[in-house]
């Protein structure tokens, strides 16, 4: 088995676990079934999946922790994958509604994946009075980002509805025992790694830092005009265990029209939907703050075909306008703000870090987790976010799996303490598909955002010039 030490930042996502709150993501697909008689889609999924395996090595990936937890865990490699752990059967109760489908998927994201195998699951839903199938799946953010689990899903999709052969049983070959020599070696060399490459930048930041201190004036304005503080909304809340879960689909075509004709781009109307729908849920409940929201944004630090699966990302601030009563001045702010960040992640984008030493990590950082959770302080702090948007871009055309067709494909992202609502939009054919994902007893009613942005759209479509 070859060992594969996590980097601190995939690492991270397992200690933040220690905060009780899940860190996997995932998606909803909704397929329609080939008109096939005999067909099974259950079946045919653990069919494709077992033939796919030797492709998708990330989802044969299992942790092994460094010994006395004194350096960050690391990946080993298992020859053998019980496929009925991972891929479950569920019949939703009749009448097998839509809302009985999100209400599910929400449970079934609010629930941690077992560490004692691979960090990964899929749950077929069957029974939606429709006739559509569901597939809900997850994987812990620590095994992948966005950008790597759109490498993942490439490797089980295919561009046409091929059904695969059935495979044969075969009976479960035990995994070769990891040498403890072999994991202690292993942990060390990758600490020490880690140290050596935090030396090797001491020269350039001291650099950074000497031109920074001739110009400290400069460096304390830049920095203000940096660090948002965002205003504090129900959303900046300490959350319990339970999801709840809402979908929304807006035509590509409708989105992209809008961009044309107000010379922004597609992110930006996606944020000044978010902006809007976001405005009237927090004016209805006399909650809009005066002052713009903030939306923390993931942005890839990969570089040009790179599908390593692990992550390579980070977080910026976005000021979402909610105060402003004009949705098309709201488009417009955003325009001129994600303009400013794009510049701001250029100039950086080499000096942000995805890495940081192991020594004892499993055991200060976990610690730490506990501590944010216990200590409420999601809710003592200023918040610097108020919550997630992710927009990751998808294929433009129809794909298949393991025979079915792919309608729509939703986000499952992650909610935390002090940030419990979480937008991810994914495009995929003629579509932008939004997954939000919040906290159940902080936004039990996620439905009301989406409803939101489909009025958003249609206002922009109106005022668009012509």
């Amino acid at each position: 088995m070859r060992l594969k030490p996590l980097s601190g930042l995939d690492a991270g996502f397992l200690y933040l676990e220690a905060a009780g709150t899940p860190m996997h993501i995932g998606s909803l697909m909704l397929l329609s079934p080939p008109k096939r008689r005999g067909y099974e889609f259950h079946a045919s999924l653990t069919d494709l999946i077992a033939e796919r395996l030797p492709k998708t090595r990330a989802l044969k990936r299992q942790l092994i922790d460094a010994p006395l937890d004194l350096a960050h865990p690391m990946w080993g490699e298992v020859a053998q994958i019980d496929l009925k752990e991972h891929i479950r059967h569920e019949r939703l109760p009749r009448p097998g509604t839509f809302s009985q489908l999100l209400r599910r998927v929400a449970d079934l994201h609010a629930d941690p994946l077992p560490r004692d195998r691979p960090l990964w699951r899929f749950v077929v839903l069957e029974g939606l009075a429709s006739g559509e199938l569901a597939l809900y799946s997850k994987v812990h953010h620590a095994l992948l980002d966005g950008q790597g689990g759109q490498a993942l899903a490439q490797a089980v999709l295919d561009l046409e509805a091929r059904v695969p052969r059935k495979r044969r049983a075969s009976a479960m070959a035990p995994d070769p025992a990891v040498r403890q020599s072999e994991i202690t070696s292993t942990a060390f060399r990758a600490t020490v790694n880690q140290f050596s490459k935090l030396l090797r930048a001491v020269p350039s930041t001291l650099k950074l830092a000497g031109q920074a201190l001739s110009d400290a004036g400069a460096l304390i304005g830049r920095a203000k005009d940096a660090l948002l503080l965002a205003p504090r909304t129900p959303f900046n809340a300490q959350i319990g265990g339970q999801r709840s879960f809402g979908v929304c689909s807006l035509p590509l075509a409708d989105i992209k029209k809008v961009a044309r004709a107000f010379a922004v781009s597609a992110n930006d109307v996606v944020l000044a939907l978010v902006a809007s729908a976001l405005r009237d849920y927090l004016k209805r409940r006399d909650e809009l703050p005066g002052d713009p929201l903030v939306v923390a944004m993931p942005v890839s630090l990969r570089s040009s075909g790179d599908t390593e699966a692990n992550n390579q990302v980070s977080m910026v601030q976005c000021p979402l306008p909610t105060q402003l009563s004009d949705p098309v001045d709201r488009l417009r702010a955003i325009h001129t703000a994600t303009l400013q960040i794009k510049n701001q992640v250029a100039a950086f984008k080499d000096l942000i870090p995805t890495d940081f030493p192991g020594l004892a990590a499993p055991i200060w950082a976990s610690g730490l987790s506990r501590l944010w959770a216990r200590g409420k302080v999601a809710e003592r702090l200023p918040p610097l976010a108020n919550l997630v948007v992710s927009n990751v871009p998808g294929p433009p055309i129809d794909l298949f799996l393991a025979g079915a067709k792919l309608l729509h494909y939703y986000p499952v992202s992650i909610v935390t303490h002090g940030l419990a609502l979480n937008i991810t939009v994914h495009s995929y054919g003629a579509w932008m598909d939004f997954g939000i994902i919040a906290a159940r007893d902080v936004v039990p009613k996620p439905e009301a955002i989406a409803t939101g942005m489909n009025k958003a759209l249609a206002t922009l479509i109106k005022r668009a010039p012509a």
